[in-house]
C-alpha cells in the first residue's frame, strides 16, 4: 500500500506540470437552499447563475487530465444533471477524484443523484462530504434550516447504505470551527467515527467574510486542541483507507499542515509558495475564472469563447501568479491539501 500511494503522489506531480491544472473546484450552480452563516460568497448565491451542459463540455475539453475535481454552489445536489457533470469530466479528461459537499438536506435527492454519478463504467473515486457545523440546533441555527441536522443523519444513514454495494463511494464530515462551535466539534468528532461510520472527518478553519459577521475564526488554542484530537481520529481513518506505512505518512502529513494553519491563527503567519494559479483553479457558475476564491478574478470564460486555456495564460494571469509565487498565506484547506501532496517542503 505504501509504495502505490508514493507511485500515486509521483504521477499526479508529473501530470502538475502540464498547461493545465489538475485540480478544478467548478460551480456548478449558484442555487442554494440554506443560509449558512459561515458561508463567505453568500453575496453571489442566487442570482440564477448556472453552467450549461453545453459551456461544461467546453471547459472540459479545454483541460488536460485531471485529478481532483470539487463540484461546489450552492448546494451541487440541486442540479439534476449533476451525474452528467461528473460523467462528461470522466470522458474528457481522466478525473481520478471527485468531491461533492453537500448541506445534505434533500436526502432522497441526494441518494438517487449519488447513485446515478457511480453508475457506468468509470473508474473516479466519488467522496460526498456531508457539512455539519454543530449538534443539534446549534447546528440548524449555523446553517439557517430548522431540521437540517436531522435531515443531514438521514443523509448519512442513505449514503452508508449506498456505499454498501458501491466500493467507488466515500463518506466525509466536513465541518466548519469557528470560536463559537468548538465544544460541538469534539462531539462531532466522536459521533463521525463511532457512530456514522465515515470514512473521514475535515476540519475547516473559518475563513473570508462570512454572512454572519458575528462568526469568528477558532482562538490558536481551540484549534490546537481540536487538531490534537483529529489526529488522534485520523490515525484510524487513515490505517482503515491506506495500510500502515501511507496511513502514517498521511497522519505525518495532516500534522505539518495543521502546524501550519496554528502559525496563521497564533498571528505569526508563513508566506508559501501555493499551488493555486498553477495546479489547482476555481470556476464560478458565471464563468468567472479565480486562481482561488480568497483573490480577485482573473477573466470570465464568456470573454474567451469558454477556453479556459486561453483565459489561464492571458493578461492578468501571469502577473497574479508570480504575485502568488511570491508568497500568500491562508488557511483554505481545498488548496492547502494539494500543496501538501505537490509541495510539502514549502509548508515546513
Amino acid at each position: 500500500m505504501g509504495s502505490m500511494a508514493v507511485a500515486e503522489i509521483l504521477e499526479w506531480r508529473r501530470l502538475a506540470r502540464q498547461r493545465t491544472p489538475i485540480h478544478l473546484i467548478l460551480f456548478v450552480t449558484d442555487h442554494c437552499n440554506a443560509r449558512c452563516g459561515t458561508c463567505f460568497y453568500w453575496r453571489s448565491l442566487n442570482q440564477g447563475n448556472a453552467l450549461g451542459p453545453e459551456q461544461v463540455e467546453r471547459i472540459a475539453r479545454s483541460f488536460g487530465e485531471l485529478v481532483w475535481l470539487d463540484i461546489s454552489g450552492g448546494e451541487p445536489f440541486l442540479r439534476k444533471d449533476i451525474a452528467s457533470v461528473c460523467h462528461c469530466f470522466a470522458r474528457q479528461n481522466r478525473v481520478r477524484f471527485i468531491n461533492i459537499p453537500t448541506n445534505a438536506i434533500q436526502t432522497e435527492v441526494i441518494a438517487r443523484l449519488a447513485s446515478e454519478i457511480l453508475a457506468g463504467d468509470y473508474s473516479f473515486k466519488l467522496n460526498i462530504a456531508v457539512s455539519l457545523d454543530g449538534v443539534g440546533e446549534r447546528h440548524d441555527r449555523i446553517r439557517g434550516v430548522p431540521g437540517n441536522y436531522r435531515r443531514a443523519l438521514a443523509t448519512l444513514a442513505e449514503l452508508r447504505r449506498l456505499r454498501g454495494g458501491q466500493p467507488r463511494l466515500s463518506l466525509s464530515v466536513v465541518t466548519t470551527l469557528m470560536r463559537d462551535n468548538a465544544d460541538d466539534v469534539r462531539r462531532l468528532l466522536d459521533l463521525a467515527r463511532h457512530e456514522w461510520d465515515v470514512d473521514y472527518h475535515s476540519i475547516n478553519v473559518l475563513r473570508g467574510n462570512p454572512m454572519d459577521a458575528g462568526l469568528q475564526p477558532p482562538t490558536a488554542a481551540q484549534f490546537a486542541e481540536i487538531a490534537r484530537l483529529q489526529l488522534q481520529h485520523l490515525r484510524h481513518y487513515y490505517r482503515g483507507r491506506f495500510g500502515l506505512l501511507s496511513g502514517w505518512m498521511a497522519v505525518a502529513g495532516r500534522a505539518l499542515l495543521n502546524r501550519y494553519y496554528l502559525r496563521e491563527l497564533e498571528g505569526r503567519p508563513k508566506d508559501i509558495a501555493c499551488n493555486a494559479g498553477r495546479a489547482s483553479c476555481v470556476i464560478d457558475a458565471n464563468g468567472d475564472v479565480y486562481f482561488c476564491e480568497l483573490l480577485d478574478k482573473i477573466g470570465n470564460l464568456k470573454d474567451y469563447e469558454w477556453d479556459f486555456a486561453r483565459l489561464w495564460y492571458d493578461r492578468p494571469a501571469p502577473e497574479l501568479r508570480r504575485r502568488v509565487e511570491g508568497g500568500c498565506h491562508c488557511t483554505h484547506e481545498c488548496f492547502h491539501t494539494k500543496n501538501l501532496i505537490l509541495t510539502p517542503w514549502r509548508l515546513l
